[in-house]
Formats: C-alpha cells, structure tokens, sequence
C-alpha cells in the first residue's frame, strides 16, 4: 500500500467519522442503524455495541453476526459480532468489532456486565482496542463504557451512554486520545406497534447531532424502519423479519455526497430459558 493511498483513506475518514464512526465507537446493529443510530433506548442483543444497559433485557442465550458496507468504498468494511447470556446474576456479554484493511485497521474486543434493578437497567463494558497502520505500527488501549435505560412510565423510557468514561488513550507517541462519545435519548411507544425514538449525541470534539428514528411492527414479525441525522444530514430506511429462533435486519443510509451504505444483521437464540 503507498503514502497516497493511506492519506486518501484519511481523508474521507475526516468526511465519514463525524457521522457515522470514530475511533472506538462500536454503534452496529441494522435496526438501530435504520433507525438513524438513536440507539439509546433500544433493548436487544446489540446493545453491547450501542447502549450495553440494553443487555439486560435479553431474556434467552443469543449470539449475533453483522456486516456493514460504508459508501461502497475499499477498505471502509466493518463487522461485529457478539454473544450474550442472561444468568440468575445478571446478564454477560462479548463482542468482536472491526474496521478497516491491511492499510489502515481497528479491532475491538469487550466483555459486558448487565443487570436489571427494579424499572432500571444498567451495563458496563470493558474494551481492548488496537490500532494498526500499515508502516506505522500497532497501538492499543483499554476503554471503559457506561450505560443505563429507565422505564420512566409504561409507555416511555430514557436511555444515557457514555463511552469512554476512563478518558483512555492509544499506547503510543502521539498519544492520541480516543473520544469521549455521549448520548441521550427518549423512547415512546404510542400504540403496541409503533416505536419512536430520539437521541442527542456528543462527541467532545464535534458539534451535538441530533438523531431520530421509528419502527412500526406487523404482528410482531415484520417491522419497517426510517431515521434521519441532523449534523450532516442522513437519510436511514430498513427492515427485519424476526421468525422463531432468527432475526434478520437489513439498514441503508443514504448521504447526499458519498451515495449509500448498507449494513446486514443475523441474531440467532441458540438457548430458550424455561421461562419463555
């Protein structure tokens, strides 16, 4: 790989991570992502990536693969996968996130704790991020996120994540530090079938975004999605279908300039608790 190559991928880096992905934030899931990211609120088995308070919430043992597809452009691949298993105690989780090619690559490896107490579920991460540049090296650093979700009244909920809470940075000369990414965000559920969402995210080196999102379900199987960002302005639109044991998500996100994303999730629940 050459020089100019790896400052065209830094370039558009600067264009796409203020939007879409930074430097050890792992947001993944296509339901959340047709949903605009306002992943604060949602309770599922990709929460580990996005709110890991969320965790709590999966009743059976479940393990989950995703693949994500930025722009159609080389070497902006991401995938992720997870499992995660409820116990008497708590629920644990763990996860595998990478991003990028042989040029320029991160990779995330985390372990998770949730628990629900009363009307509130928490979570904590621990990630162990590493950072490869090709003719550069490898750097890496270990990273704390925080979560929760509260059931504020049956029909509305409110979430809060930070990531990063430890202020960590990468192991290396320049001392880069990894950001500190904070959301907040509302649920309301109106009907049964409708879900409606909306977050406000910061990263500390970036100007707040807004992000909304809803989902409305057909009989509990099939479900439609759409979402919008505010700082830049993105389009989402997806849909799943949850049959039995698997649950299938497919997300697109449409950007003015660079033209559309795709992003795929499988979930499969490979342990029934006795209760269900």
């Amino acid at each position: 790989m050459t020089i100019p190559k790896l400052t065209l991928l830094f370039f558009l880096a600067s264009i796409i991570y203020p939007s879409y992905a930074q430097i050890g934030d792992t947001d993944f899931g296509a339901r959340s992502r047709s949903m605009g990211h306002s992943n604060a609120t949602i309770e599922d088995e990709w929460s580990i990536f996005n709110n890991v308070g969320g965790i709590s919430a999966v009743a059976d043992g479940t393990v989950c693969f995703g693949y994500d597809r930025y722009f159609a452009i080389e070497g902006f691949d991401r995938v992720a996968a997870a499992a995660i298993q409820p116990f008497q105690f708590g629920t644990l989780g763990a996860s595998v996130y990478r991003f990028g090619d042989e040029l320029y690559n991160e990779s995330i490896i985390s372990a998770a704790y949730g628990n629900k107490i009363g009307f509130v579920s928490l979570g904590l991460r621990v990630n162990y991020l590493q950072i490869r540049v090709e003719e550069f090296g490898t750097s890496g650093a270990l990273f704390f996120d925080f979560g929760g979700i509260v059931s504020l009244i049956p029909k509305l909920s409110f979430g809060a994540y930070i990531s990063n809470i430890s202020m960590s940075g990468l192991s290396d000369e320049s001392s880069t530090e990894i950001p500190v990414i904070m959301k907040i965000g509302f649920s309301y559920r109106p009907v049964k079938s409708l879900k409606l969402n909306i977050d406000l995210n910061k990263d500390m080196e970036y100007t707040p975004n807004i992000k909304a999102g809803l989902e409305y379900s057909i009989q509990d199987k099939f479900f439609v999605r759409t979402g919008l960002n505010t700082d830049p302005f993105v389009g989402f639109f997806g849909a799943g279908v949850w049959l039995n044991r698997f649950r299938i998500d497919y997300a697109v996100g449409a950007n003015a300039y660079l033209g559309s994303s795709h992003q795929a999730t499988v979930s499969f629940t490979y342990h029934k608790n006795d209760q269900d």
